[in-house]
């Protein structure tokens, strides 16, 4: 197996790692990173199948880099999204850095998935 299908492989089980718990049990979630549930976890169970299904398109590319590399802008921005949110609600003493260094891990992933976008305009392996 090529390194680039390792790496969307381990970006996939990253995102069911953190989509799933908050799809499933949201409220638990946010407790065990020190973030108040609110009472309606209909948009953050939204955001965890979103998550989900972002890992499920990472699979896609781990099995066929060519033929799906162009999905991979989407999790750039996607990710870069994460990255942004999460840092202004941490600078603005919304969320306690445990749950800001969530999205460092995205940090890691945009900057692998750029290095992926750069290098492999031709043929992968």
């Amino acid at each position: 197996m090529s390194g680039w299908r390792m790496f969307f492989w381990v970006a996939m089980t990253f995102n069911f790692v953190a989509g799933l718990p908050l799809l499933i049990a949201p409220a638990e979630m946010q407790a065990s990173l020190g973030v108040a549930a609110p009472d309606d976890l209909l948009f953050h169970r939204f955001t965890g199948l979103l998550v989900v299904c972002f890992g499920v398109v990472y699979a896609f590319v781990a099995q066929d880099l060519m033929r799906y590399r162009p999905l991979v802008w989407l999790g750039v921005v996607g990710k870069a999204g994460v990255v942004a949110l999460f840092t202004e609600a941490w600078l603005a003493g919304r969320v306690p850095f445990q749950a800001y260094a969530i999205s460092l891990g995205d940090l890691a992933f945009v900057v692998g998935f750029l290095a992926f976008l750069l290098t492999s305009r031709t043929k992968v392996g």
